[in-house]
């Protein structure tokens, strides 16, 4: 199994679905840019990679809060598929089963910010799919 950790934009809004036995799914995709810099002019250039991210059951219902552009961190279970597009190229695709999703900031979030609002920048919003109810019972006391 792949594990992996991505720091990334949302490319656009989540869609949002339910099973046929009523759990909820969330798909959006999440740019995560490459950086390199050209041997010859020295300049930086980015890169973006696409990763299809998928979250069922509470990560997808917290999936609703997150927008387009904003930054978010992703960990869960890599899969790789590769196929053919309709121009008969061939494509590989990457897709994420979140275990956790963490919204570390909205779009319009700048490094300019005023100190009014500090909590909001150092907390961010964790949503995962480990069940509460199951952490309790393990607890001694």
């Amino acid at each position: 199994m792949l594990r992996v950790s991505l720091i990334g934009h949302l490319g656009g809004d989540p869609e949002l679905r339910c099973s046929q036995k009523g759990a909820a799914m969330a798909t959006f995709s999440v740019a995560v840019n490459q950086v390199q810099t050209d041997t010859g002019t020295g300049e930086r250039q980015e890169y973006p990679e696409w990763f299809r991210v998928r979250a069922m059951g509470r990560l997808a219902e917290f999936a609703k809060r997150l927008d387009k552009g904003h930054r978010v961190l992703i960990a869960g279970r890599l899969n790789i598929s590769h196929y053919q597009s309709r121009s008969g190229e061939d494509r590989t695709g990457f897709d994420v089963w979140a275990d956790e999703v963490i919204l570390l900031s909205p779009p319009d979030a700048s490094a300019d910010e005023t100190d009014s609002a500090p909590a909001a920048r150092t907390r961010p919003s964790v949503a995962t799919t480990t069940d509460d109810a199951a952490l309790d019972e393990d607890l001694p006391f």
